[in-house]
């Protein structure tokens, strides 16, 4: 009996000992995910197609590093740019100053520069080219910087925040610079890095001492942006003599506007952006007061953006002396989808 009880008990731990976990049920496959085909390759790096401009030398540059004209910064970095630009708010703020070439002291005007704040892009015109990495350095590490290479003493000048602005590339409109005797309009080809939106930045000196050749840059001008499908900014000293008491300006400023291919970013309040006392017959005082020479525009899709501009005026800035410049800089925002 003993025996039996004993073979009963083994039996049944064989039995136990061989018996799995009941099978449970297969949990659903996890569905995978599945990836989207890569985007096109739109950074810096790749190459950009050159959009031709009639009558202009152009510079296709990849990398930045190799084109921009300040060998001392450092190349642009990478960022991830929004493919679809469409509902993405972009705001670009601009200075623009003619800072008097020879007639001012590069170091004064470094200082001011660094005094007035940060921008997207600053326009300079009647820059030493000698001085021009000065002027620069003057915003700091986050700026590099675009020079012309028509002006001789009186070169253009964009710096541009790299880390706002992807640089594209810059050219020259040759054509409207007769027999390279005066400035090429200088232009940069940006991408804002927040909303992918991409921008003409022009900056201009026109002729002075003859009124034939500003009328006939001023006609070119205009040629020029009524072809242009990408929103272009303009800035610098345009030399248009507008007057406030008859809000009109000389001819060259009827030309340029006419037909509205560009639009005026009126300032806020109009004030006096340049001063100048004939040497010859010296009095202290303003020969052209109440007018202004320096301007903002606006062409292409940019016409419809939301602008302002206002005149910088700053404490003892007029008259100016033999250190500064004898011109205000002012301030032009933009802004739109």
């Amino acid at each position: 009996m003993l025996k039996q009880s004993i073979l009963m008990l083994a039996l049944a731990a064989l039995f136990f000992a061989g018996c799995d976990e009941p099978d449970k049920a297969d949990a659903p496959e996890t569905p995978t995910a599945q990836v989207a085909p890569s985007a096109p390759d739109t950074s810096d790096s790749a190459p950009v197609p050159p959009i031709e401009e009639p009558g202009a030398k152009h510079v296709n540059v990849t990398p930045p590093s190799v084109t921009e004209k300040n060998p001392a910064a450092s190349s642009v970095a990478s960022k991830d740019v929004p493919m679809s630009t469409g509902d993405v708010q972009f705001s670009l703020k601009f200075l623009s100053w003619n800072v008097e070439s020879e007639g001012s002291d590069p170091d004064t005007i470094v200082k001011e520069l660094g005094e007035l704040g940060r921008y997207d892009v600053i326009a300079l015109t009647e820059v030493l080219p000698t001085a021009a990495t000065d002027f620069c350095s003057a915003f700091g590490d986050d700026y590099n910087y675009l020079m012309s290479e028509t002006g001789r003493s009186d070169r253009l000048m964009l710096i541009y925040n790299k880390q706002t602005l992807s640089f594209v590339r810059q050219f020259e409109l040759h054509d409207i610079n007769y027999k390279s005797r005066y400035r090429s309009p200088l232009v940069g080809h940006f991408k804002d890095l927040l909303s992918g939106k991409e921008i003409l930045v022009m900056v201009n000196h026109l002729a002075r001492g003859k009124a034939e050749m500003r009328q006939m840059q001023a006609t070119k001008l205009v040629e020029w942006a009524r072809d242009q499908t990408m929103p272009v900014v303009a800035l610098g000293d345009y030399n248009f003599d507008y007057e406030f008491a008859t809000r009109k300006g000389n001819e060259a400023f009827r030309l340029f506007m006419k037909d509205s291919i560009w639009k005026w970013i009126e300032p806020i309040e109009l004030i006096d952006t340049n001063w100048y006392d004939d040497p010859r017959q010296p009095d202290g005082k303003d020969d052209y007061p109440g007018s202004m020479l320096d301007f903002g525009f606006v062409a292409g899709p940019a016409k419809d953006w939301t602008t302002s501009c206002k005149v910088i005026v700053r404490e003892g800035d007029f008259p100016d002396d033999e250190k500064t410049s004898d011109h205000r800089p002012f301030e032009v925002i933009v802004s739109g989808k």
